[in-house]
């Protein structure tokens, strides 16, 4: 198998991770979510006990697609799962990006919903461990799905498309992933949509992790355990604040969170259409080529033996 053909085999094997993977999820998560509803694992409903149960099935529901991510990585693909997009040196700016952008978006936001009476605040409650506990499963929230779909889905994607459709499939993906949410509605669907774009247009343009895997922290970080929204339509009970939200779920994001709300769709797309300028200016029009990978060895051609009587060009 050539260079090319395994180059055009991209999509296949984006395609067969996420499917794989969401059956192997499913196939280990399924039993371990049958025990937390019967009690046998948490079960007393408290902020804790609720965080650690959707820590444990997060990680039981990603543990296969991670198995057979590292599988097609190293005996498919023939690379580490460094060249995913690990590389920092060079790249810490994009991680401080990162951060800047989703702080900023999420600032922003609560802003115009406080300033429309659409959000107020009630007070404050500081739990240590709900803080601990909740920053390091978005921590792991962010590590692990960037991995899947950014650092996999997306880079495979680009080895056979071009690299804005590829963006494209891959925040479909990153959609359908949450689409089992609760409190999921057409608006929440269509902003992971975006956030899925957002999340990659520095990676098409880097082949990089760090802006993607800092901004998917500090948007669920800040949204969650800072302010108190609900995160993706989960409720972990571990905000700083304590919120109250009132008006269309349109505007405010309802009970999915902010990132279900009109203004996060506006803010994402003024942010898309910045990082893709600066991006384009930054890098030009080159397209960032995935590696390729030779699975079979070429035997090295001999070389033509010389005919000492030709005359010696200057190459020579």
């Amino acid at each position: 198998m050539n260079n090319i053909l395994h180059a055009k085999q991209g999509w296949v094997r984006a395609l067969i991770l996420f499917f794989v993977g969401i059956s192997l999820g499913g196939l280990i998560a399924s039993p371990i979510d049958t025990l937390i509803e019967m009690g046998y694992l948490g079960g007393t409903h408290t902020a804790n006990d609720s965080l650690l149960d959707i820590c444990l099935f997060f990680l039981t529901n990603k543990i296969g697609a991670l198995a057979f991510l590292w599988y097609l990585r190293k005996k498919v693909d023939g690379l580490s799962i460094y060249s995913l997009g690990f590389e920092w040196k060079g790249f810490g700016i994009n991680a401080l990006i990162g951060v800047g952008v989703a702080v900023g978006i999420i600032g922003v936001g609560t802003i115009l919903l406080t300033t429309g009476g659409n959000l107020s605040f009630k007070g404050m409650n500081f739990d240590p461990l709900n803080f601990s506990v909740s920053t390091l499963f978005f921590i792991l929230v962010a590590f692990v799905e960037e991995i899947i779909v950014r650092g996999y889905v997306l880079s495979n994607l680009m080895e056979s498309m071009n690299r804005w459709l590829a963006l494209f499939i891959s925040a479909v993906i990153f959609s359908i992933m949450h689409s089992g949410n609760p409190d999921t509605t057409l608006m929440a669907l269509l902003n992971i949509f975006v956030a899925g774009i957002l999340l990659g247009v520095n990676y098409i343009y880097t082949k990089n992790l760090w802006f993607a895997i800092f901004f998917h922290f500090a948007w669920n970080f800040f949204q969650g355990t800072i302010i108190g929204y609900h995160v993706s339509g989960l409720s972990i009970d571990t905000g700083l604040f304590e919120i109250y939200i009132n008006g269309p779920d349109e505007i405010t994001g309802g009970l999915f969170g902010f990132e279900g709300s009109a203004f996060a769709l506006i803010l994402q797309v003024i942010a898309i259409v910045a990082l893709a300028m600066y991006y384009e200016n930054r890098y030009g029009k080159r397209i960032v080529n995935a590696k390729k990978v030779e699975l079979v060895p070429q035997t090295p051609k001999k070389a033509e033996p010389r005919d000492y009587n030709d005359p010696i060009t200057s190459e020579e």
